[in-house]
């Protein structure tokens, strides 16, 4: 997902290159941030983010094709067109986002999140990152700028509807975890869920033990759990075993 990191750096240099809020009205500075957003190879949104609620401004081509709407349909509805297509168990999503940048502490920060939406009426699991772009003359959000994509079908390997249903408030407060993980992490996760000791694994997979102690003692400080009891419970809800 650090390609979607990157991809939202690359838009905000470019609003730093161009744009100054002190010298634009609010047409123009939105025109601007359209404009940034149209440049974008990633799904690429932004939001209004005003009175505790926020809603689509504008999105990129990319985004209306895999959102399946116009621009129209989207501005007219407000925030009641995310409430829409947001799945109900996954509705505290929307409001930890709200929450997050109403603090003032997390105005330069990244929100990453993972929501569970309607896409052309089927339920998809997406991956997002958000950071305001614009702010009100009082220091609040005004424009929050976002790049996504789909990541429906990582997290539906060998999966079905009813585990991701009984487990989407872990989903949705872990996905971001499970997602920074390379490919070799993943293995070595998935070999210790399946009771394989240290030396057991680093023979299968051609390492040192000390070096499957390494990845253990990582994967434990990156998925913030205090034993590989966690590790097995991250490896099972992401379908690794």
């Amino acid at each position: 997902m650090n390609d979607l990191y990157n991809e939202l750096d690359n838009l905000f240099k470019k609003i730093n290159a161009i744009m100054d809020s002190n010298d634009l009205t609010d047409v123009d500075s939105l025109d601007k941030l359209k404009k940034i957003c149209d440049t974008s190879t990633e799904m690429s949104s932004i939001f209004n983010f005003e009175h505790a609620s926020y809603s689509f401004a504008y999105c990129n081509k990319q985004a209306y094709e895999f959102l399946g709407v116009s621009e129209k349909e989207m501005t007219e509805l407000g925030f009641k067109f995310i409430l829409s297509i947001m799945h109900p168990e996954n509705i505290s999503a929307m409001f930890n986002l709200i929450q997050f940048f109403l603090n003032k502490d997390n105005r330069d920060k990244v929100y990453t999140g993972v929501h569970y939406i309607k896409v052309r009426g089927n339920y998809e699991w997406t991956y997002s990152c958000i950071r305001p772009a614009l702010f009100n003359k009082d220091g609040s959000v005004k424009y929050l700028l976002a790049t996504g994509c789909s990541i429906d079908k990582l997290l539906r390997t060998r999966s079905n509807y009813r585990t991701l249903k009984s487990n989407l408030p872990f989903f949705e407060h872990h996905a971001a975890k499970f997602l920074s993980l390379t490919d070799r992490e993943k293995d070595v996760l998935r070999l210790i869920a399946e009771e394989y000791t240290s030396k057991e694994i680093a023979e299968i997979m051609h390492l040192s033990p000390f070096t499957v102690d390494t990845y253990r003692k990582n994967l434990i400080e990156k998925l913030e759990v205090k034993s590989s009891i966690g590790l097995a419970k991250f490896a099972f809800i992401f379908n690794l075993k």
